[in-house]
């Protein structure tokens, strides 16, 4: 499954005959939904009063999420925080980030439940106008779509998406900066669209990142993405200890020092386990393309293990075939559509080395 896309921390809330929308949060020892706080009725009801409700994509079954608590009802600044029971779902909550220091023109990704149809998420794009960090505000007008459609006022076709979560992407990683409010006027004047920030929810947050420090930010993302690889590689360790052996036993073939070997399987591992959640995803949503994929693969089984499995002498050896297989593969995937981003010929021979379809010795 993709996590970095909006509309899955996206939430459904109902309270007290209102409806809105509402966006998942990681907190410093628990979990969160922010909305707005208008969202939730006039006066601040009890955690029992709401109902929040998860999909898993746009068309599937509606999931009830357990509020605990109402930490925070500001009718002020219009943002309402429940905790959560949300243990089942914790990786998905570590996904995303949390930014401030927000600069206009930067582009935003929002997802709700709009009014005109409250059972499917509908995600939008937009533009941050201004902000007010002082107050812990900011404003948003639409990017290539409108709210003023079929003669019916901005206010009503925008109506359920108050609560929404705001992103800005930056390095291909979600910051979550804040939640909408509501449009401006009734007709959605210039489809804007006034947000709060999460300045107001510090004492909740463990960490953000100034979104304004564009050389911090990369330095700190960079750094976020290695910690979470390296336990990710962990965890795979753990559980394909054999998968994970055979390949090091491969590379250390492959490559005459230690520390190359090192480097490469970990690289190697990394690639493999989001290639592999890209792979689900079409085997998922374009089963004949997956289907497709897989008769080329198993062509391939038996001139693997035939003509590229081998004792050698040299590490340059192993590495030449290991190349040459690697571009017959691609040649073969070319006829395939692009639009996946994949390298899948490098895939295909990383899980080949892992479970020993290919497999190269040294000779002694």
């Amino acid at each position: 499954m993709i996590y970095n896309l909006a509309e899955k921390y996206c939430v459904r809330i109902k309270s007290n005959g209102h409806t809105g929308s509402g966006v998942l949060l990681p907190g410093k020892d628990t979990f969160y939904v922010l909305t707005a706080a208008h969202c939730l009725g006039d006066s601040r009801p009890s955690a029992d009063e709401i109902i929040i409700e998860k999909q898993n994509d746009y068309t599937s079954e509606f999931q009830i999420i357990t509020g605990v608590e109402i930490k925070e009802f500001n009718q002020e600044h219009d943002f309402a925080l429940i905790e959560i029971d949300f243990d089942h779902e914790e990786k998905l909550l570590y996904q995303y980030k949390l930014g401030r220091g927000v600069l206009s023109e930067n582009e935003i990704k929002f997802c709700g439940y709009q009014g005109v149809n409250l059972e499917q998420y509908r995600p939008f794009t937009g533009k941050v106008l201004s902000t007010s960090e002082d107050i812990g505000c900011f404003k948003i007008t639409l990017v290539g779509e409108t709210f003023d459609q079929g003669g019916e006022d901005g206010h009503y076709l925008a109506k359920g998406l108050s609560g929404s979560g705001v992103f800005i992407y930056r390095h291909n990683s979600p910051f979550l900066i804040g939640i909408l409010n509501s449009v401006i006027t009734d007709k959605a004047w210039n489809d804007d669209i006034d947000c709060c920030s999460i300045k107001h929810l510090e004492q909740y947050i463990s960490e953000y990142v100034d979104l304004s420090d564009f050389e911090n930010l990369k330095q700190w993302n960079e750094n976020l993405e290695r910690e979470r690889t390296d336990r990710e590689i962990e965890a795979f360790k753990k559980e394909n200890s054999d998968f994970f052996e055979k390949l090091y036993r491969k590379n250390n073939v492959l490559y005459s020092a230690t520390s190359k070997a090192n480097s490469v399987t970990a690289k190697q591992v990394r690639k493999f386990l989001a290639m592999r959640d890209n792979i689900r995803t079409i085997e998922n949503d374009y089963p004949i393309l997956y289907s497709k994929f897989k008769n080329i693969v198993k062509r391939f089984v038996d001139q693997v293990e035939d003509d590229y499995s081998r004792n050698v002498n040299e590490s340059n050896d192993a590495i030449g075939l290991k190349l040459e297989l690697q571009n017959q593969l691609k040649t073969q995937f070319e006829g395939l559509p692009s639009f996946t981003n994949l390298d899948l010929s490098e895939y295909q021979v990383i899980e080949w080395l892992g479970i020993c379809t290919l497999n190269f010795t040294k000779n002694d």
